[in-house]
């Protein structure tokens, strides 16, 4: 009997786990209807309680009921935040919870659902003509797409060359219908062979193993479309691109009007099921060759998508950049529009959210930056002015004692002149007056070496205060280059090099800095850092072996002499002239690379610093270039009214000049961008380096080989033939050796 009661009790214990089960299986199902059909419909508490249905009314109220919310059939704020919904934001459905990984509306609320991004593209196929941009084209619009915009790079497919094969495409098409939700947005980009079938008249995708001949090796758009449907890949939104011959296929029979762009169609695209395509051509073949490593249609697709700033993007908005571009760059016309029969409502779009937030990051960074350095300048400013300030208060305290001095020599020396001597005066008398007069000359030299003492303090506090100053500008202008090196360098600063030198030379222009001079007249100019290419192209005419274009970037700024040394600077320091054409303005000639050194030695010695050098061989070619890309810094012609050379030798197709079988003076005609006079021709000039083969690649301040048999000259001179004065053109002596052909050389200082 016990055991009956025991089973029966078991019974309805479980009977009463059972239904609980259920009505809470229930609940929840009701929970989830409520939760739907505010997902699908949004919530709004002035609407008609009848709208939403019995199910979800009760939902509602046991949900209220249970959480001890008073039951009224509607939603307050907290409710929605306990069911994990808030109101939507132009038609995009939202979650209260922020992610970076999601983008962000005007709101500041986050988007529902994942970006997926499959990219196909074949250049290498087995049968078919290998094809040359199709895998470029793909991976080039990834990066756009994954860099720029809101796309899951974990939810991001690739298949190139061999990897693409048919029963590849088609299990990852399967894995979309599989594992895509319906918040989801999908884009598809195929770049690779397409062909119209002859029989069935029916385009398809070439796959990488696919016979030429046999249309079941291929993809055709029919089955492309059926994977495409809302039934099968249950995306809400899914864009197609397919940059292939006769993809126009996919429209046959429907493509739709492009609509005006506003925020209501945005609003309505993105709430509506999209199916859309966009191809690059008709029915018709499309071109391969495009611009640089893309096809024409694809390097307009990603250039569009690359230039553009607006933070939703459709593609009924973007396409027409794409068509414009492409049609008149090839006989091909894109198209555009729903895929018909697969689900997609009219007027719905996928939308390309811009990653403002990064943007944003950005643009507050910079602002930040450029704030700090504009109250880093205040301070220099206001350092400066009371610095200028300073100075003028010591000049004027020093003149003003400096007055009263010469004011107070005046007066003794008007004294001392009316002194006279009477002829009754006393022996007494006469000895007080010359004892007055010696103690007022005493007086005078006094207050003579007291005003020359003031004067030298005062220069050198004049030079103290000019040195303090030019330190402040060096170390401001060290900061500037800093800045210059890591714009130049950053891959997002290629495009600003130009206007970033040019804001470092307009700033430093008329600066200390600039320029100098020293004891002996030798004029010096700034170069400043930057990147070139080395050597000559392989059809330059004139062209040596030896002159392998590679790039070169010079990291730190330098002083280089504005002329060669003349005769006249080489005389105060060496007193012997070795030179044939004599004069004092005229370059020193006739002298090894030995003397140079030694020249340069004496010099240092001279001026007490160890600064002073020859250029190396990049140093000396970026300053005669002076950011030139032809022959010389004229042009690709050189004539003897801008250098002295043998005129009657010039380049081919270049007007004859003469032969003035001499050098001249220094400066004597225009010099080049950078203030550098006669690097064409006058005299060869001696560079610091040994004489050797370039390096391969980019480098940084080349210094030429270690050690070689020959010194390496540049330039030309005044015997020479126009194609020698190139500013590419290499020669090679020996060090120690002397002639009467014009070798020179100018000199470098360290900054």
């Amino acid at each position: 009997m016990r055991q009956i009661s025991i089973l029966i009790v078991s019974f309805f214990i479980v009977l009463f786990i059972g239904f609980s089960l259920a009505v809470a299986d229930s609940y929840n199902s009701e929970v989830h209807q409520a939760q739907k059909a505010l997902r699908e419909f949004g919530y709004n508490p002035g609407k008609p309680d009848g709208l939403w249905g019995k199910a979800t009314q009760r939902a509602i109220k046991r949900f209220q009921r249970d959480m001890g919310i008073p039951v009224t059939g509607q939603l307050d704020e907290q409710t929605k935040v306990r069911l994990g919904l808030v109101l939507p934001e132009r038609g995009i459905r939202v979650k209260a919870h922020v992610s970076s990984a999601h983008p962000i509306n005007p709101s500041g609320t986050e988007v529902t659902g994942n970006r997926w991004l499959f990219v196909i593209g074949i250049d290498t196929y087995i049968h078919w003509p290998p094809l040359n941009t199709a895998v470029s084209d793909a991976k080039s619009l990834k990066d756009v797409l994954i860099s720029r915009y809101y796309f899951d790079k974990d939810r991001l497919i690739e298949l190139y060359d061999e990897q693409a094969t048919r029963k590849n495409i088609l299990g990852k098409l399967r894995f979309l219908a599989k594992n895509v939700n319906q918040d989801d947005s999908v884009v598809i980009f195929y770049a690779g062979h397409g062909h119209l079938d002859p029989i069935t008249k029916e385009g398809s995708w070439v796959p990488v193993e696919s016979d030429t001949k046999d249309a079941s090796a291929w993809i055709s758009n029919h089955d492309i479309k059926n994977y495409l449907r809302v039934d099968v890949i249950k995306a809400k939104h899914i864009l197609l691109i397919s940059d292939s011959c006769f993809s126009g296929d996919f429209f046959r029979g429907h493509r739709g009007k492009l609509p005006e762009v506003t925020d209501k169609v945005i609003k309505r695209a993105y709430k509506l099921t999209s199916r859309q395509a966009i191809t690059s051509g008709g029915l018709e073949p499309v071109s391969d060759e495009g611009f640089g490593k893309n096809s024409i249609f694809s390097h307009f697709l990603v250039k569009t998508l690359k230039e553009n700033q607006k933070p939703f993007l459709v593609p009924s908005d973007f396409f027409s950049d794409i068509k414009a571009g492409v049609a008149e760059n090839a006989e091909q016309f894109p198209r555009f529009g729903s895929l018909k029969d697969t689900g997609g409502q009219q007027g719905g779009e996928l939308v390309l959210f811009l990653k403002q937030d990064s943007k944003l990051k950005a643009l507050s960074t910079e602002a930040s930056e450029r704030k700090k350095e504009f109250e880093h300048l205040k301070k220099l400013e206001v350092a400066a002015a009371e610095a200028r300030k300073k100075e003028e208060e010591e000049i004027a305290r020093h003149e003003r004692e400096l007055a009263e001095l010469d004011a107070n020599i005046r007066d003794m020396r008007k004294r001392l002149g009316k002194t006279t001597i009477k002829t009754d005066d006393s022996l007494d008398a006469m000895f007080a007056m010359v004892r007055q007069k010696e103690r007022q000359q005493q007086r005078l030299e006094e207050l003579k070496r007291k005003r020359q003492e003031e004067e030298v303090k005062r220069r050198a506090e004049i030079e103290r205060l000019k040195e303090e100053k030019r330190k402040k500008m060096i170390e401001a202008f060290d900061e500037d280059i800093r800045k210059y090196r890591e714009i130049v360098s950053s891959p997002f600063g290629e495009e600003m090099e130009e206007a970033a030198l040019k804001s470092l030379v307009s700033k430093y222009k008329d600066s200390e800095v600039s320029s100098f001079g020293n004891s002996i007249g030798m004029s010096f100019v700034l170069i400043l850092p930057g990147t070139f290419m080395m050597g000559s192209p392989p059809d330059e005419p004139g062209r040596g072996e030896d002159e392998t274009q590679h790039t070169v970037t010079i990291s730190k700024p330098f002083y280089l002499q504005t002329t060669e040394v003349t005769q006249g600077q080489w005389k105060k320091v060496m007193e012997k002239n070795p030179s044939g054409f004599k004069g004092n303005d005229r370059p020193v000639e006739q002298v090894s690379w030995n003397d140079a050194q030694e020249f340069i030695r004496r010099l240092n010695q001279k001026q007490k610093t160890n600064g002073y050098r020859l250029p190396t061989e990049a140093e000396w070619e970026y300053a005669c270039r002076a950011r030139t890309k032809t022959l010389f810094y004229t042009g690709n012609c050189i004539s003897t009214d801008q250098a002295n050379y043998n005129g009657k030798y010039p380049m081919p197709g270049c007007a004859k000049g003469e032969n003035r079988s001499t050098v001249i003076s220094v400066g004597s005609f225009p010099p080049n961008a950078w203030g550098l006079y006669d690097v064409h021709g006058n005299v060869w000039e001696w560079c610091q380096g040994w004489y050797g083969n370039y390096p391969t690649g980019h480098v940084t301040d080349p210094k030429g080989p270690s050690s070689g048999k020959y010194r390496v000259l540049r330039g030309g001179g005044w015997s020479s033939l126009a194609g020698y004065c190139r500013s590419a053109f290499r020669y090679r002596f020996n060090p120690g050796f002397r002639d009467r052909y014009g070798r020179g050389f100018r000199v470098a200082r360290d900054f």
